[in-house]
């Protein structure tokens, strides 16, 4: 892998390469990209998707590299968004504010602000709710007249390093909105000029490349503006004029409640109210927020210098607000689509609007592929049947190299795989939750537990565990019952712990040892076939004249399952079960597809083969 990559950044060539779990990924890219970084004198980014990856390369892989490469130095450097870094401009002046005004929480921010050398969210050790009112903000920041901006501030003292760096390590999310400002102007950028990039976690650039070229709106998004305004005493707005615009902005979103789905296309809301209704809803709230943007022009007019940039910046942040919610409702861009969604259990954000691109391959092709040297992507699970092409048609990728490694560990010896041949048609009634709890308490009755209960929906993950959670001899920990690190901690330190999760837990997460002895996935993991993102995918792939199913939805869910199956052989001494829980994998065509491409290991339908498993594994001298 080492070779491949070195090969491509001397190239100049793309590079796709899929690595099995216990091959180096990371050390088999990073030393190549030291050492091209070094000869061309500009940095290489390193980008990953999940934190887990970014820490273990700034904690562990990276400092390894820099003491075997000690005759090749080199500098590495995290960056992260804004919004992780603390605004002193913005702690001063919140100081000014009466509602601070002997607040005990913001006494500790001020003394945190004191102490800190990085300014960095991650290192406050208490939550500050107004965070987002205090951090780095496009809008608000005053850059070069900023007292701070030469020395102190935070959010430039990071980018000033990475300036000096060789390797700059960054997620998919801040790369794709670094993407994005080039597109508009290059000089907007936020990440230094950069030789080559490295996406590590590859598999997940479309998503996230989805959501950076889109528009997210909330319906807490004014509510959040308003309240941050009404603790000025010097901005001259009536709360008769603030409380107009929350109900405009409360009646347009209410609106939304008349659909009865979680995720649905705007149009869809049409069939329930007017378009005509929503639309003037809609064009009320953008009227008014311009018509505060206007009231804040001529209170800026007569203000000094430093309060006339404060003001500039909440106008920045009207203007952004009313565009958006512009192009939401009445935006005609092609290849783009009107989405909503209504997540559940949140307290302050009920409804979310979305402007998505449909694909975002063209957009890639011209502004990564096309322009950027040499673009590395990796991961555990890049390819589908033994090929590159799902991806390569998502991202847009054309001439490149090509590489697929398998895994140094002997699933054989070390792996089983469970496949029952009596659950063959998954689905939500009670009747085959009954089914599924029984065959999972079996199987965790021979395995002594120590397991992962890997799900596709949270109402089947919760129905299982209110059938098992009084049958069962072991603790039975669920996703959501407490923060995702704190149920990997009561994981490893508790052996007869068994934890249950939907979308977290089936990447990303390292359990090493006996402490995770069997993985357990529920049913053959595709996507939700109605979600509107899903929809506008299928109906363009359609338009081309592909097939959805086998071009969109098989693909993806080979490279879920892949993922799930991997949580469990992390080491070569790691030993346990696979129990795919779904019998379409035996005797559907896709699902002998699916299994041809999983690693290589002794299959069995029988619990008793599962006990036998253990047994001898107990029995081997150690």
């Amino acid at each position: 892998m080492a070779r491949a990559v070195a090969d491509a950044l001397i190239r100049g060539r793309h590079l796709l390469v899929e690595a099995g779990t216990g091959v180096g990924k990371t050390v088999a890219y990073l030393a190549p990209a030291v050492l091209h970084a070094l000869s061309k004198t500009r940095p290489v980014v390193v980008s990953t998707h999940t934190l887990n990856l970014q820490g273990q390369l700034v904690n562990k892989d990276i400092p390894l590299m820099q003491q075997v490469m000690e005759h090749y130095p080199f500098k590495a450097v995290v960056m992260k968004g804004r919004a992780n870094f603390l605004c002193l401009n913005e702690l001063d002046d919140a100081s000014s504010l009466v509602v601070y005004q002997g607040d005990a929480l913001f006494e500790r921010l001020k003394q945190w602000a004191s102490d800190t050398e990085t300014g960095d969210i991650s290192e406050l050790d208490f939550v500050f709710p107004d965070w987002h009112e205090l951090c780095s903000n496009q809008d608000t920041c005053r850059r070069q007249e900023c007292p701070y901006y030469a020395d102190r501030c935070f959010y430039y003292r990071m980018r000033r390093a990475a300036e000096s760096a060789d390797v700059i390590v960054v997620n998919h999310a801040l790369f794709f909105v670094d993407l994005g400002l080039r597109m508009m102007d290059p000089k907007n950028a936020i990440i230094p000029d950069y030789c080559a990039v490295v996406f590590d976690e590859a598999h997940h650039l479309e998503d996230v490349a989805c959501n950076a070229f889109g528009i997210e709106f909330s319906n807490y998004r004014v509510t959040s503006f308003l309240n941050r305004l009404r603790k000025r005493r010097d901005i001259a707005v009536t709360q008769g004029e603030y409380q107009l615009i929350q109900t405009t902005n409360d009646e347009l979103f209410a609106l939304f409640e008349a659909v009865p789905k979680q995720e649905f296309f705007l149009g869809e809301l049409y069939e329930f109210v007017p378009r005509e209704t929503v639309d003037n809803k809609a064009s009320e709230l953008i009227v008014m927020l311009d018509s505060l943007n206007t009231q804040l022009a001529e209170q800026q007019a007569d203000a000094d210098k430093e309060f006339k940039d404060r003001i500039q910046g909440y106008r920045n942040m009207l203007t952004g607000m009313s565009t958006e919610l512009r192009q939401v409702f009445f935006g005609l861009d092609k290849g783009y689509f009107s989405w909503v969604e209504k997540p559940p259990s949140m307290r302050l954000v009920q409804c979310v609007l979305h402007y998505s691109p449909v694909s975002v391959a063209d957009l890639l092709r011209e502004w990564l592929w096309e322009s950027v040297d040499s673009v590395i992507c990796t991961s555990a699970t890049l390819s589908n049947s033994g090929t590159f092409s799902y991806l390569k048609s998502r991202l847009g990728v054309t001439d490149c190299n090509e590489l697929i490694l398998g895994s140094p560990f002997n699933y054989r010896s070390q792996a089983l795989l469970y496949i029952p041949e009596d659950l063959d048609s998954p689905c939500e009634t009670s009747e085959y939750a009954d089914r599924l709890s029984e065959r999972i308490k079996e199987i965790l009755l021979a395995t002594n537990g120590r397991a992962f209960i890997l799900f596709t929906s949270y109402r089947m993950m919760n129905n299982v565990f209110y059938r098992l959670k009084d049958c069962i001899p072991f603790r039975l920990l669920r996703q959501g019952e407490m923060s995702n690190e704190r149920l990997i901690s009561e994981f490893k330190e508790d052996e007869s712990t068994c934890l249950m999760g939907v979308s977290s837990f089936w990447e990303g997460v390292d359990v090493k040892g006996e402490r995770l002895s069997c993985v357990i996935i529920d049913k053959l993991p595709f996507a939700v076939p109605d979600t509107p993102i899903n929809k506008a995918r299928y109906a363009q792939i359609a338009e081309s004249g592909g097939d959805w199913f086998h071009d969109y939805a098989i693909p993806q869910a080979q490279i879920r399952l892949r993922q799930g199956f991997g949580r469990l052989i992390r080491t070569r001494t790691d030993y346990g079960v696979v129990a795919i829980l779904d019998s379409r994998i035996r005797s559907k065509y896709y699902g002998r597809e699916f299994l041809r491409y999983l690693p290589s290991c002794r299959v069995t339908g029988s619990v008793e083969d599962i006990r036998r498993f253990f047994d001898s594994l107990s029995e081997q001298p150690a």
